[in-house]
């Protein structure tokens, strides 16, 4: 017993490093489809959408860049597969500069999606007319204001350099004001400025999703009911996949719910690795001593 409890108590990084390794990899290849339940800031958000009227508006902010896809580009393919789903028109746009292909992206494979048939899952959905992807420009709560005045002031051009003031959309959504929901996804501190530049002066009901660190300090917000709804990190992403059924949709596990057992597993390791090296510590300690009593 001693001597393994000298080989756990000395066990070389490299294989914990090696175990932590096979533990991502494993459920990312084979997802072990661990079961888990929405939680109600997630249902909100989700419901908000969901009770829409086919046509409204929802404007989505791409405010995240390529470090924290697992969390927020996620997000951003279940949202759009759900307002495409239920007839929501959409109008993308991002303040951050890595935003701007993540959200370009995001938008085009959702509007294009290929279903198991080798169809379009949403074949009637016209750029400029049902969704229109604005890209990104600097200033973010000048831009706020701004679009709180005019989007084609705001944004002259689309992402592709498009000219946004002959899009049939923006002849009937003029400014902010006339959209029916905002949804923030992002991975810097911008989530409360919409909510002073945005939601608040223009009486448009916000729900955000950040990064699973960030979300602490956003539940002050939620509880307010600044939020209407509060997606957090992996694990939120996760959940509103569930909701929005994005397996049935893409025909395989989603991606936030492969990343969900992935971190199950490694966080199972870490605590039973943590319960044995302590075991093992304690009867070490206790064998010294009885070893010291008898010499």
């Amino acid at each position: 017993m001693q001597k393994l409890a000298n080989i756990i108590l000395n066990l070389d990084r490299r294989v914990i490093y090696l175990i932590v390794f096979i533990c991502v990899l494993v459920p990312l290849l084979k997802p072990l489809e661990l079961p888990f339940e929405p939680t109600q800031e997630v249902k909100e958000a989700f419901n908000d959408i969901e009770a829409l009227e086919p046509g409204s508006v929802v404007l989505i902010s791409c405010d995240f860049g390529p470090s924290t896809i697992p969390e927020n580009y996620t997000m951003l393919e279940a949202l759009l597969h759900q307002c495409f789903r239920r007839h929501l028109r959409v109008i993308a746009m991002t303040l951050v500069p890595a935003g701007a292909a993540l959200g370009s992206r995001g938008m085009r494979e959702a509007a294009e999606f290929i279903d198991a048939s080798g169809a379009r899952l949403y074949p009637d959905l016209e750029y400029g007319s049902d969704y229109v992807y604005l890209g990104y420009k600097p200033g973010s709560t000048a831009v706020m204001l701004s679009i709180g005045q005019s989007f084609t002031d705001a944004f002259p051009r689309d992402h592709e350099n498009r000219v946004t003031s002959q899009m049939p959309i923006f002849r009937e959504i003029t400014a902010l004001a006339d959209c029916k929901y905002i949804f923030d996804i992002a991975s810097v501190g911008l989530p409360e400025y919409w909510v002073s530049y945005a939601s608040e002066r223009e009486n448009v009901p916000l729900s955000v999703n950040c990064t699973a660190v960030s979300a602490a300090q956003y539940y002050p917000y939620y509880a307010s009911r600044q939020f209407r709804g509060l997606v957090g990190g992996m694990k939120g992403a996760a959940e509103y996949e569930k909701l929005v059924g994005m397996e049935a949709i893409i025909g395989r596990i989603p991606d936030a719910t492969k990343g969900m057992d992935a971190q199950s597993a490694v966080h199972l390791f870490i605590v039973l690795a943590i319960i044995i090296a302590n075991i093992f510590y304690i009867m070490q300690g206790r064998q010294e001593r009885r070893e010291g009593e008898v010499s």
